[in-house]
């Protein structure tokens, strides 16, 4: 396993599985996984960070949840939920330009990630959409690093014990 693959697990995979047992954690696993398909979805079709999310991005996410059935519902979804959620911390109810946008909804009650209503909003199941995404990306983990930074690594430290002569007990020292 590579070390990069490895981070992947530890820093995102891991947390999220902590995550999904608790049921109110839901906008918190969206907004780990959200960067996440950002990432993956960018490498897979060579966009850069400063890159709009063009429509093969965008074909890419209706790839990955059918249920999207076209970029350009896709594009909504992605409005509604990754620009909501990673902008304003909730759902967009329109884009920045100021149209309007299909009402977003959470829930843990629905058996797919996400459903598309019949009045045209969705309804996201945060722990599924999240599992579609980690498995796509942990099958996939070479597109996820493709022309990309590596993830750094992080150094850990040791508990550092502070004396009491830095604490100013003694020392002059704030």
């Amino acid at each position: 396993m590579s070390s990069n693959f490895g981070n992947f697990k530890s820093w995102y995979v891991q947390v999220l599985e902590d995550l999904y047992k608790k049921r109110d954690a839901g906008i918190a696993v969206l907004m780990v996984s959200l960067p996440l398909l950002e990432r993956y979805l960018r490498r897979k079709h060579n966009l850069a960070p400063e890159d709009s999310m063009a429509e093969a991005a965008m074909g890419g996410l209706c790839t990955m949840f059918p249920a999207l059935g076209s970029a350009t519902q896709a594009r909504a979804f992605w409005n509604v939920y990754r620009n909501g959620f990673l902008h304003q911390a909730t759902v967009s109810r329109s884009t920045k330009g100021g149209a309007s946008l299909p009402d977003g909804w959470l829930t843990h009650d629905i058996a797919e990630p996400i459903r598309v209503e019949p009045d045209g909003s969705f309804t996201v199941n945060p722990v599924l959409f999240s599992k579609k995404v980690i498995s796509t990306i942990s099958g996939d983990f070479a597109s996820f690093e493709a022309n990309a930074p590596p993830l750094p690594q992080v150094a850990r430290r040791d508990p550092v014990t502070i004396s009491s002569a830095y604490l100013g007990t003694g020392s002059g020292r704030p």
